[in-house]
């Protein structure tokens, strides 16, 4: 029976072209992960109070110090067992103290009965021992605001699922390359005026169009590297696109660290986009796009190409199969039915699998980006953290190899959700009952970067497992509806993550719904 990976194997060779050809996606992947995990540091919500005038103004009050400022001025949160973000004392008769330069009166309110609890009214402190100015930090996105930094990254989420349908569906009609040719420089224009947005709604504008563009080229490029790899090599390859994007996690720490004002980093981020655009013009259309398009002549000429630069030649017996194959009576019969999306529907068996497959993903990427937005509210170094969780990813598309080949997709896939499950649940359960203690924190932080690890497993798998069950006609098409279900759970994300402040032990929780 005919088969266009033998098409493929014949034409590999050495495979020197091949892997170039699969190193520029590479690269994609890894500036991609600067863009797609970006938030940790751009919309990263420091420590915050009311500011407390003119207690505040050090040049009046050189020797109040912050916590003292915090024990007299701002009321104990229960549930967030720390001091209020959102709310202050207000004294009755701290007017007294306007012209006292030392703490000698404000001590005195502390026991002080003419004291209510209200809203800030002057805006915020925040720590910026870390970070320079954040998009949080900038605009006071906390408290009654805070819902709208958790907008961006639900308007990223919802250009992620814009963009996974539309690039799915592109691709199969105009080619996968057309697709990746075009997207870079609109990626790079919307990323790199994101940096200069006056407010959040602007922004928020940006981000969607940013990720919008960025999964228009995930879904073409993903299903290309698929289609151009031999079969042995596949699973290999496109696990090693997700461990790419592992390591693009770690290097953004290194950026965050060197630029820690936000609109820095996102011109940093828009940068890394650039060699994109001239790069994406060395690669050839998928030959096996075009042979279903019935574009054979233009199919055998990259076919010809690929096997010279891979030291080979194409078998003319290998192409005369393929010619006959799609100029068979069944193949024109099959190309009458343009509408990629309608054909994946149109056979019960792919109806059952694309839909049980949509659902899986949406379920992986609830949990998965949950746990990476959630980065920054774990104990410990935003930065070490952030490397770890990427080292995790990593290490997961590495270990995914041998554990597909032993057990299998679905099973590897199983085991990974309720490892990240277990593990989350066991790290909130740890907070809870030991939150004040250093090495029960230490060890919550662990628990969760082993339910990154698993979380990641389980999508490296899924990319994987996807473009293995879906055919030419419309595998981008599939591919991008399951990136398309995978946005929808995704977009609760940055809501989930939002109840942190209130309810601490509830996002982790609702990461393994």
């Amino acid at each position: 029976m005919f088969s266009f990976d033998d098409v493929i194997e014949d034409i590999s060779g050495s495979g020197k072209y091949s892997l170039l050809l699969i190193a520029i996606p590479y690269y994609g992947a890894f500036a991609g992960a600067f863009l797609l995990t970006g938030a940790v540091f751009l919309g990263n919500t420091p420590n915050s109070r009311c500011l407390i005038e003119p207690y505040d103004n050090k040049n009046v009050y050189p020797n109040l110090m912050e916590d003292f400022i915090k024990e007299v001025f701002i009321p104990w949160n229960s549930k967030a067992k720390d001091y209020d973000r959102c709310k202050r004392n207000m004294f009755e008769d701290v007017g007294l103290c306007a012209n006292n330069l030392n703490s000698t009166c404000l001590s005195q309110l502390v026991n002080s009965t003419g004291v209510s609890v209200v809203d800030c009214t002057d805006g915020y402190v925040y720590d910026q021992s870390i970070f320079e100015p954040t998009i949080v930090t900038e605009w006071d996105l906390v408290c009654a605001r805070g819902l709208s930094n958790a907008f961006t990254n639900f308007a990223f989420y919802l250009g992620l699922f814009s963009g996974s349908i539309v690039g799915g569906i592109l691709s199969d009609r105009f080619g996968r390359i057309k697709v990746y040719r075009t997207v870079p420089i609109l990626m790079f224009i919307a990323v790199f005026s994101g940096a200069y947005s006056p407010n959040v709604y602007v922004y928020s504008v940006f981000r969607f169009l940013s990720a919008f563009f960025e999964f228009m080229a995930v879904v073409a490029v993903y299903t290309y590297v698929a289609e151009i790899t031999k079969r042995d090599w596949r699973i290999t390859i496109g696990l090693g696109y997700n461990a790419v994007f592992g390591a693009g996690c770690m290097v953004l720490s290194l950026l965050a660290y060197a630029w820690r004002d936000w609109r820095s980093l996102e011109i940093a981020i828009s940068v890394s986009i650039l060699p994109l655009v001239p790069l994406s013009w060395l690669m050839p259309e998928s030959p096996r796009w075009l042979c279903f398009k019935g574009r054979l002549a233009d199919a055998k000429k990259i076919c010809v190409t690929m096997a010279k630069r891979n030291g080979t030649e194409l078998s003319a017996d290998v192409w005369s199969e393929t010619e006959k194959h799609y100029n068979s009576e069944n193949n024109e019969q099959g190309k009458t039915n343009t509408n990629s999306l309608k054909e994946t529907f149109s056979r019960p068996y792919t109806r059952f699998f694309i839909v049980a497959v949509m659902f899986v993903w949406a379920i992986t990427s609830m949990v998965y980006y949950g746990l990476i937005l959630n980065t920054g509210s774990l104990v410990g170094n935003i930065f070490i953290n952030n490397t770890i969780g990427g080292l995790m990813e990593l290490l997961a598309d590495t270990v995914a190899i041998p554990v597909i080949s032993f057990i299998g997709f679905t099973r590897t896939n199983g085991y990974s959700l309720f490892i990240a499950s277990v593990t989350c649940l066991a790290s909130t359960v740890a907070l809870q009952f030991g939150s004040h203690i250093i090495a029960v924190q230490n060890f919550a932080t662990a628990l969760a970067m082993i339910g990154k690890f698993g979380a990641s497993l389980a999508f490296g798998v899924l990319y994987q497992h996807t473009v293995e069950m879906f055919a030419t006609v419309g595998r981008s098409t599939a591919f991008g509806l399951s990136m398309m279900a995978a946005r929808i759970g995704s977009l609760f994300s940055p809501f989930t993550v939002q109840t942190n402040y209130e309810m601490p032990w509830l996002s982790p929780v609702r990461l393994n719904e």
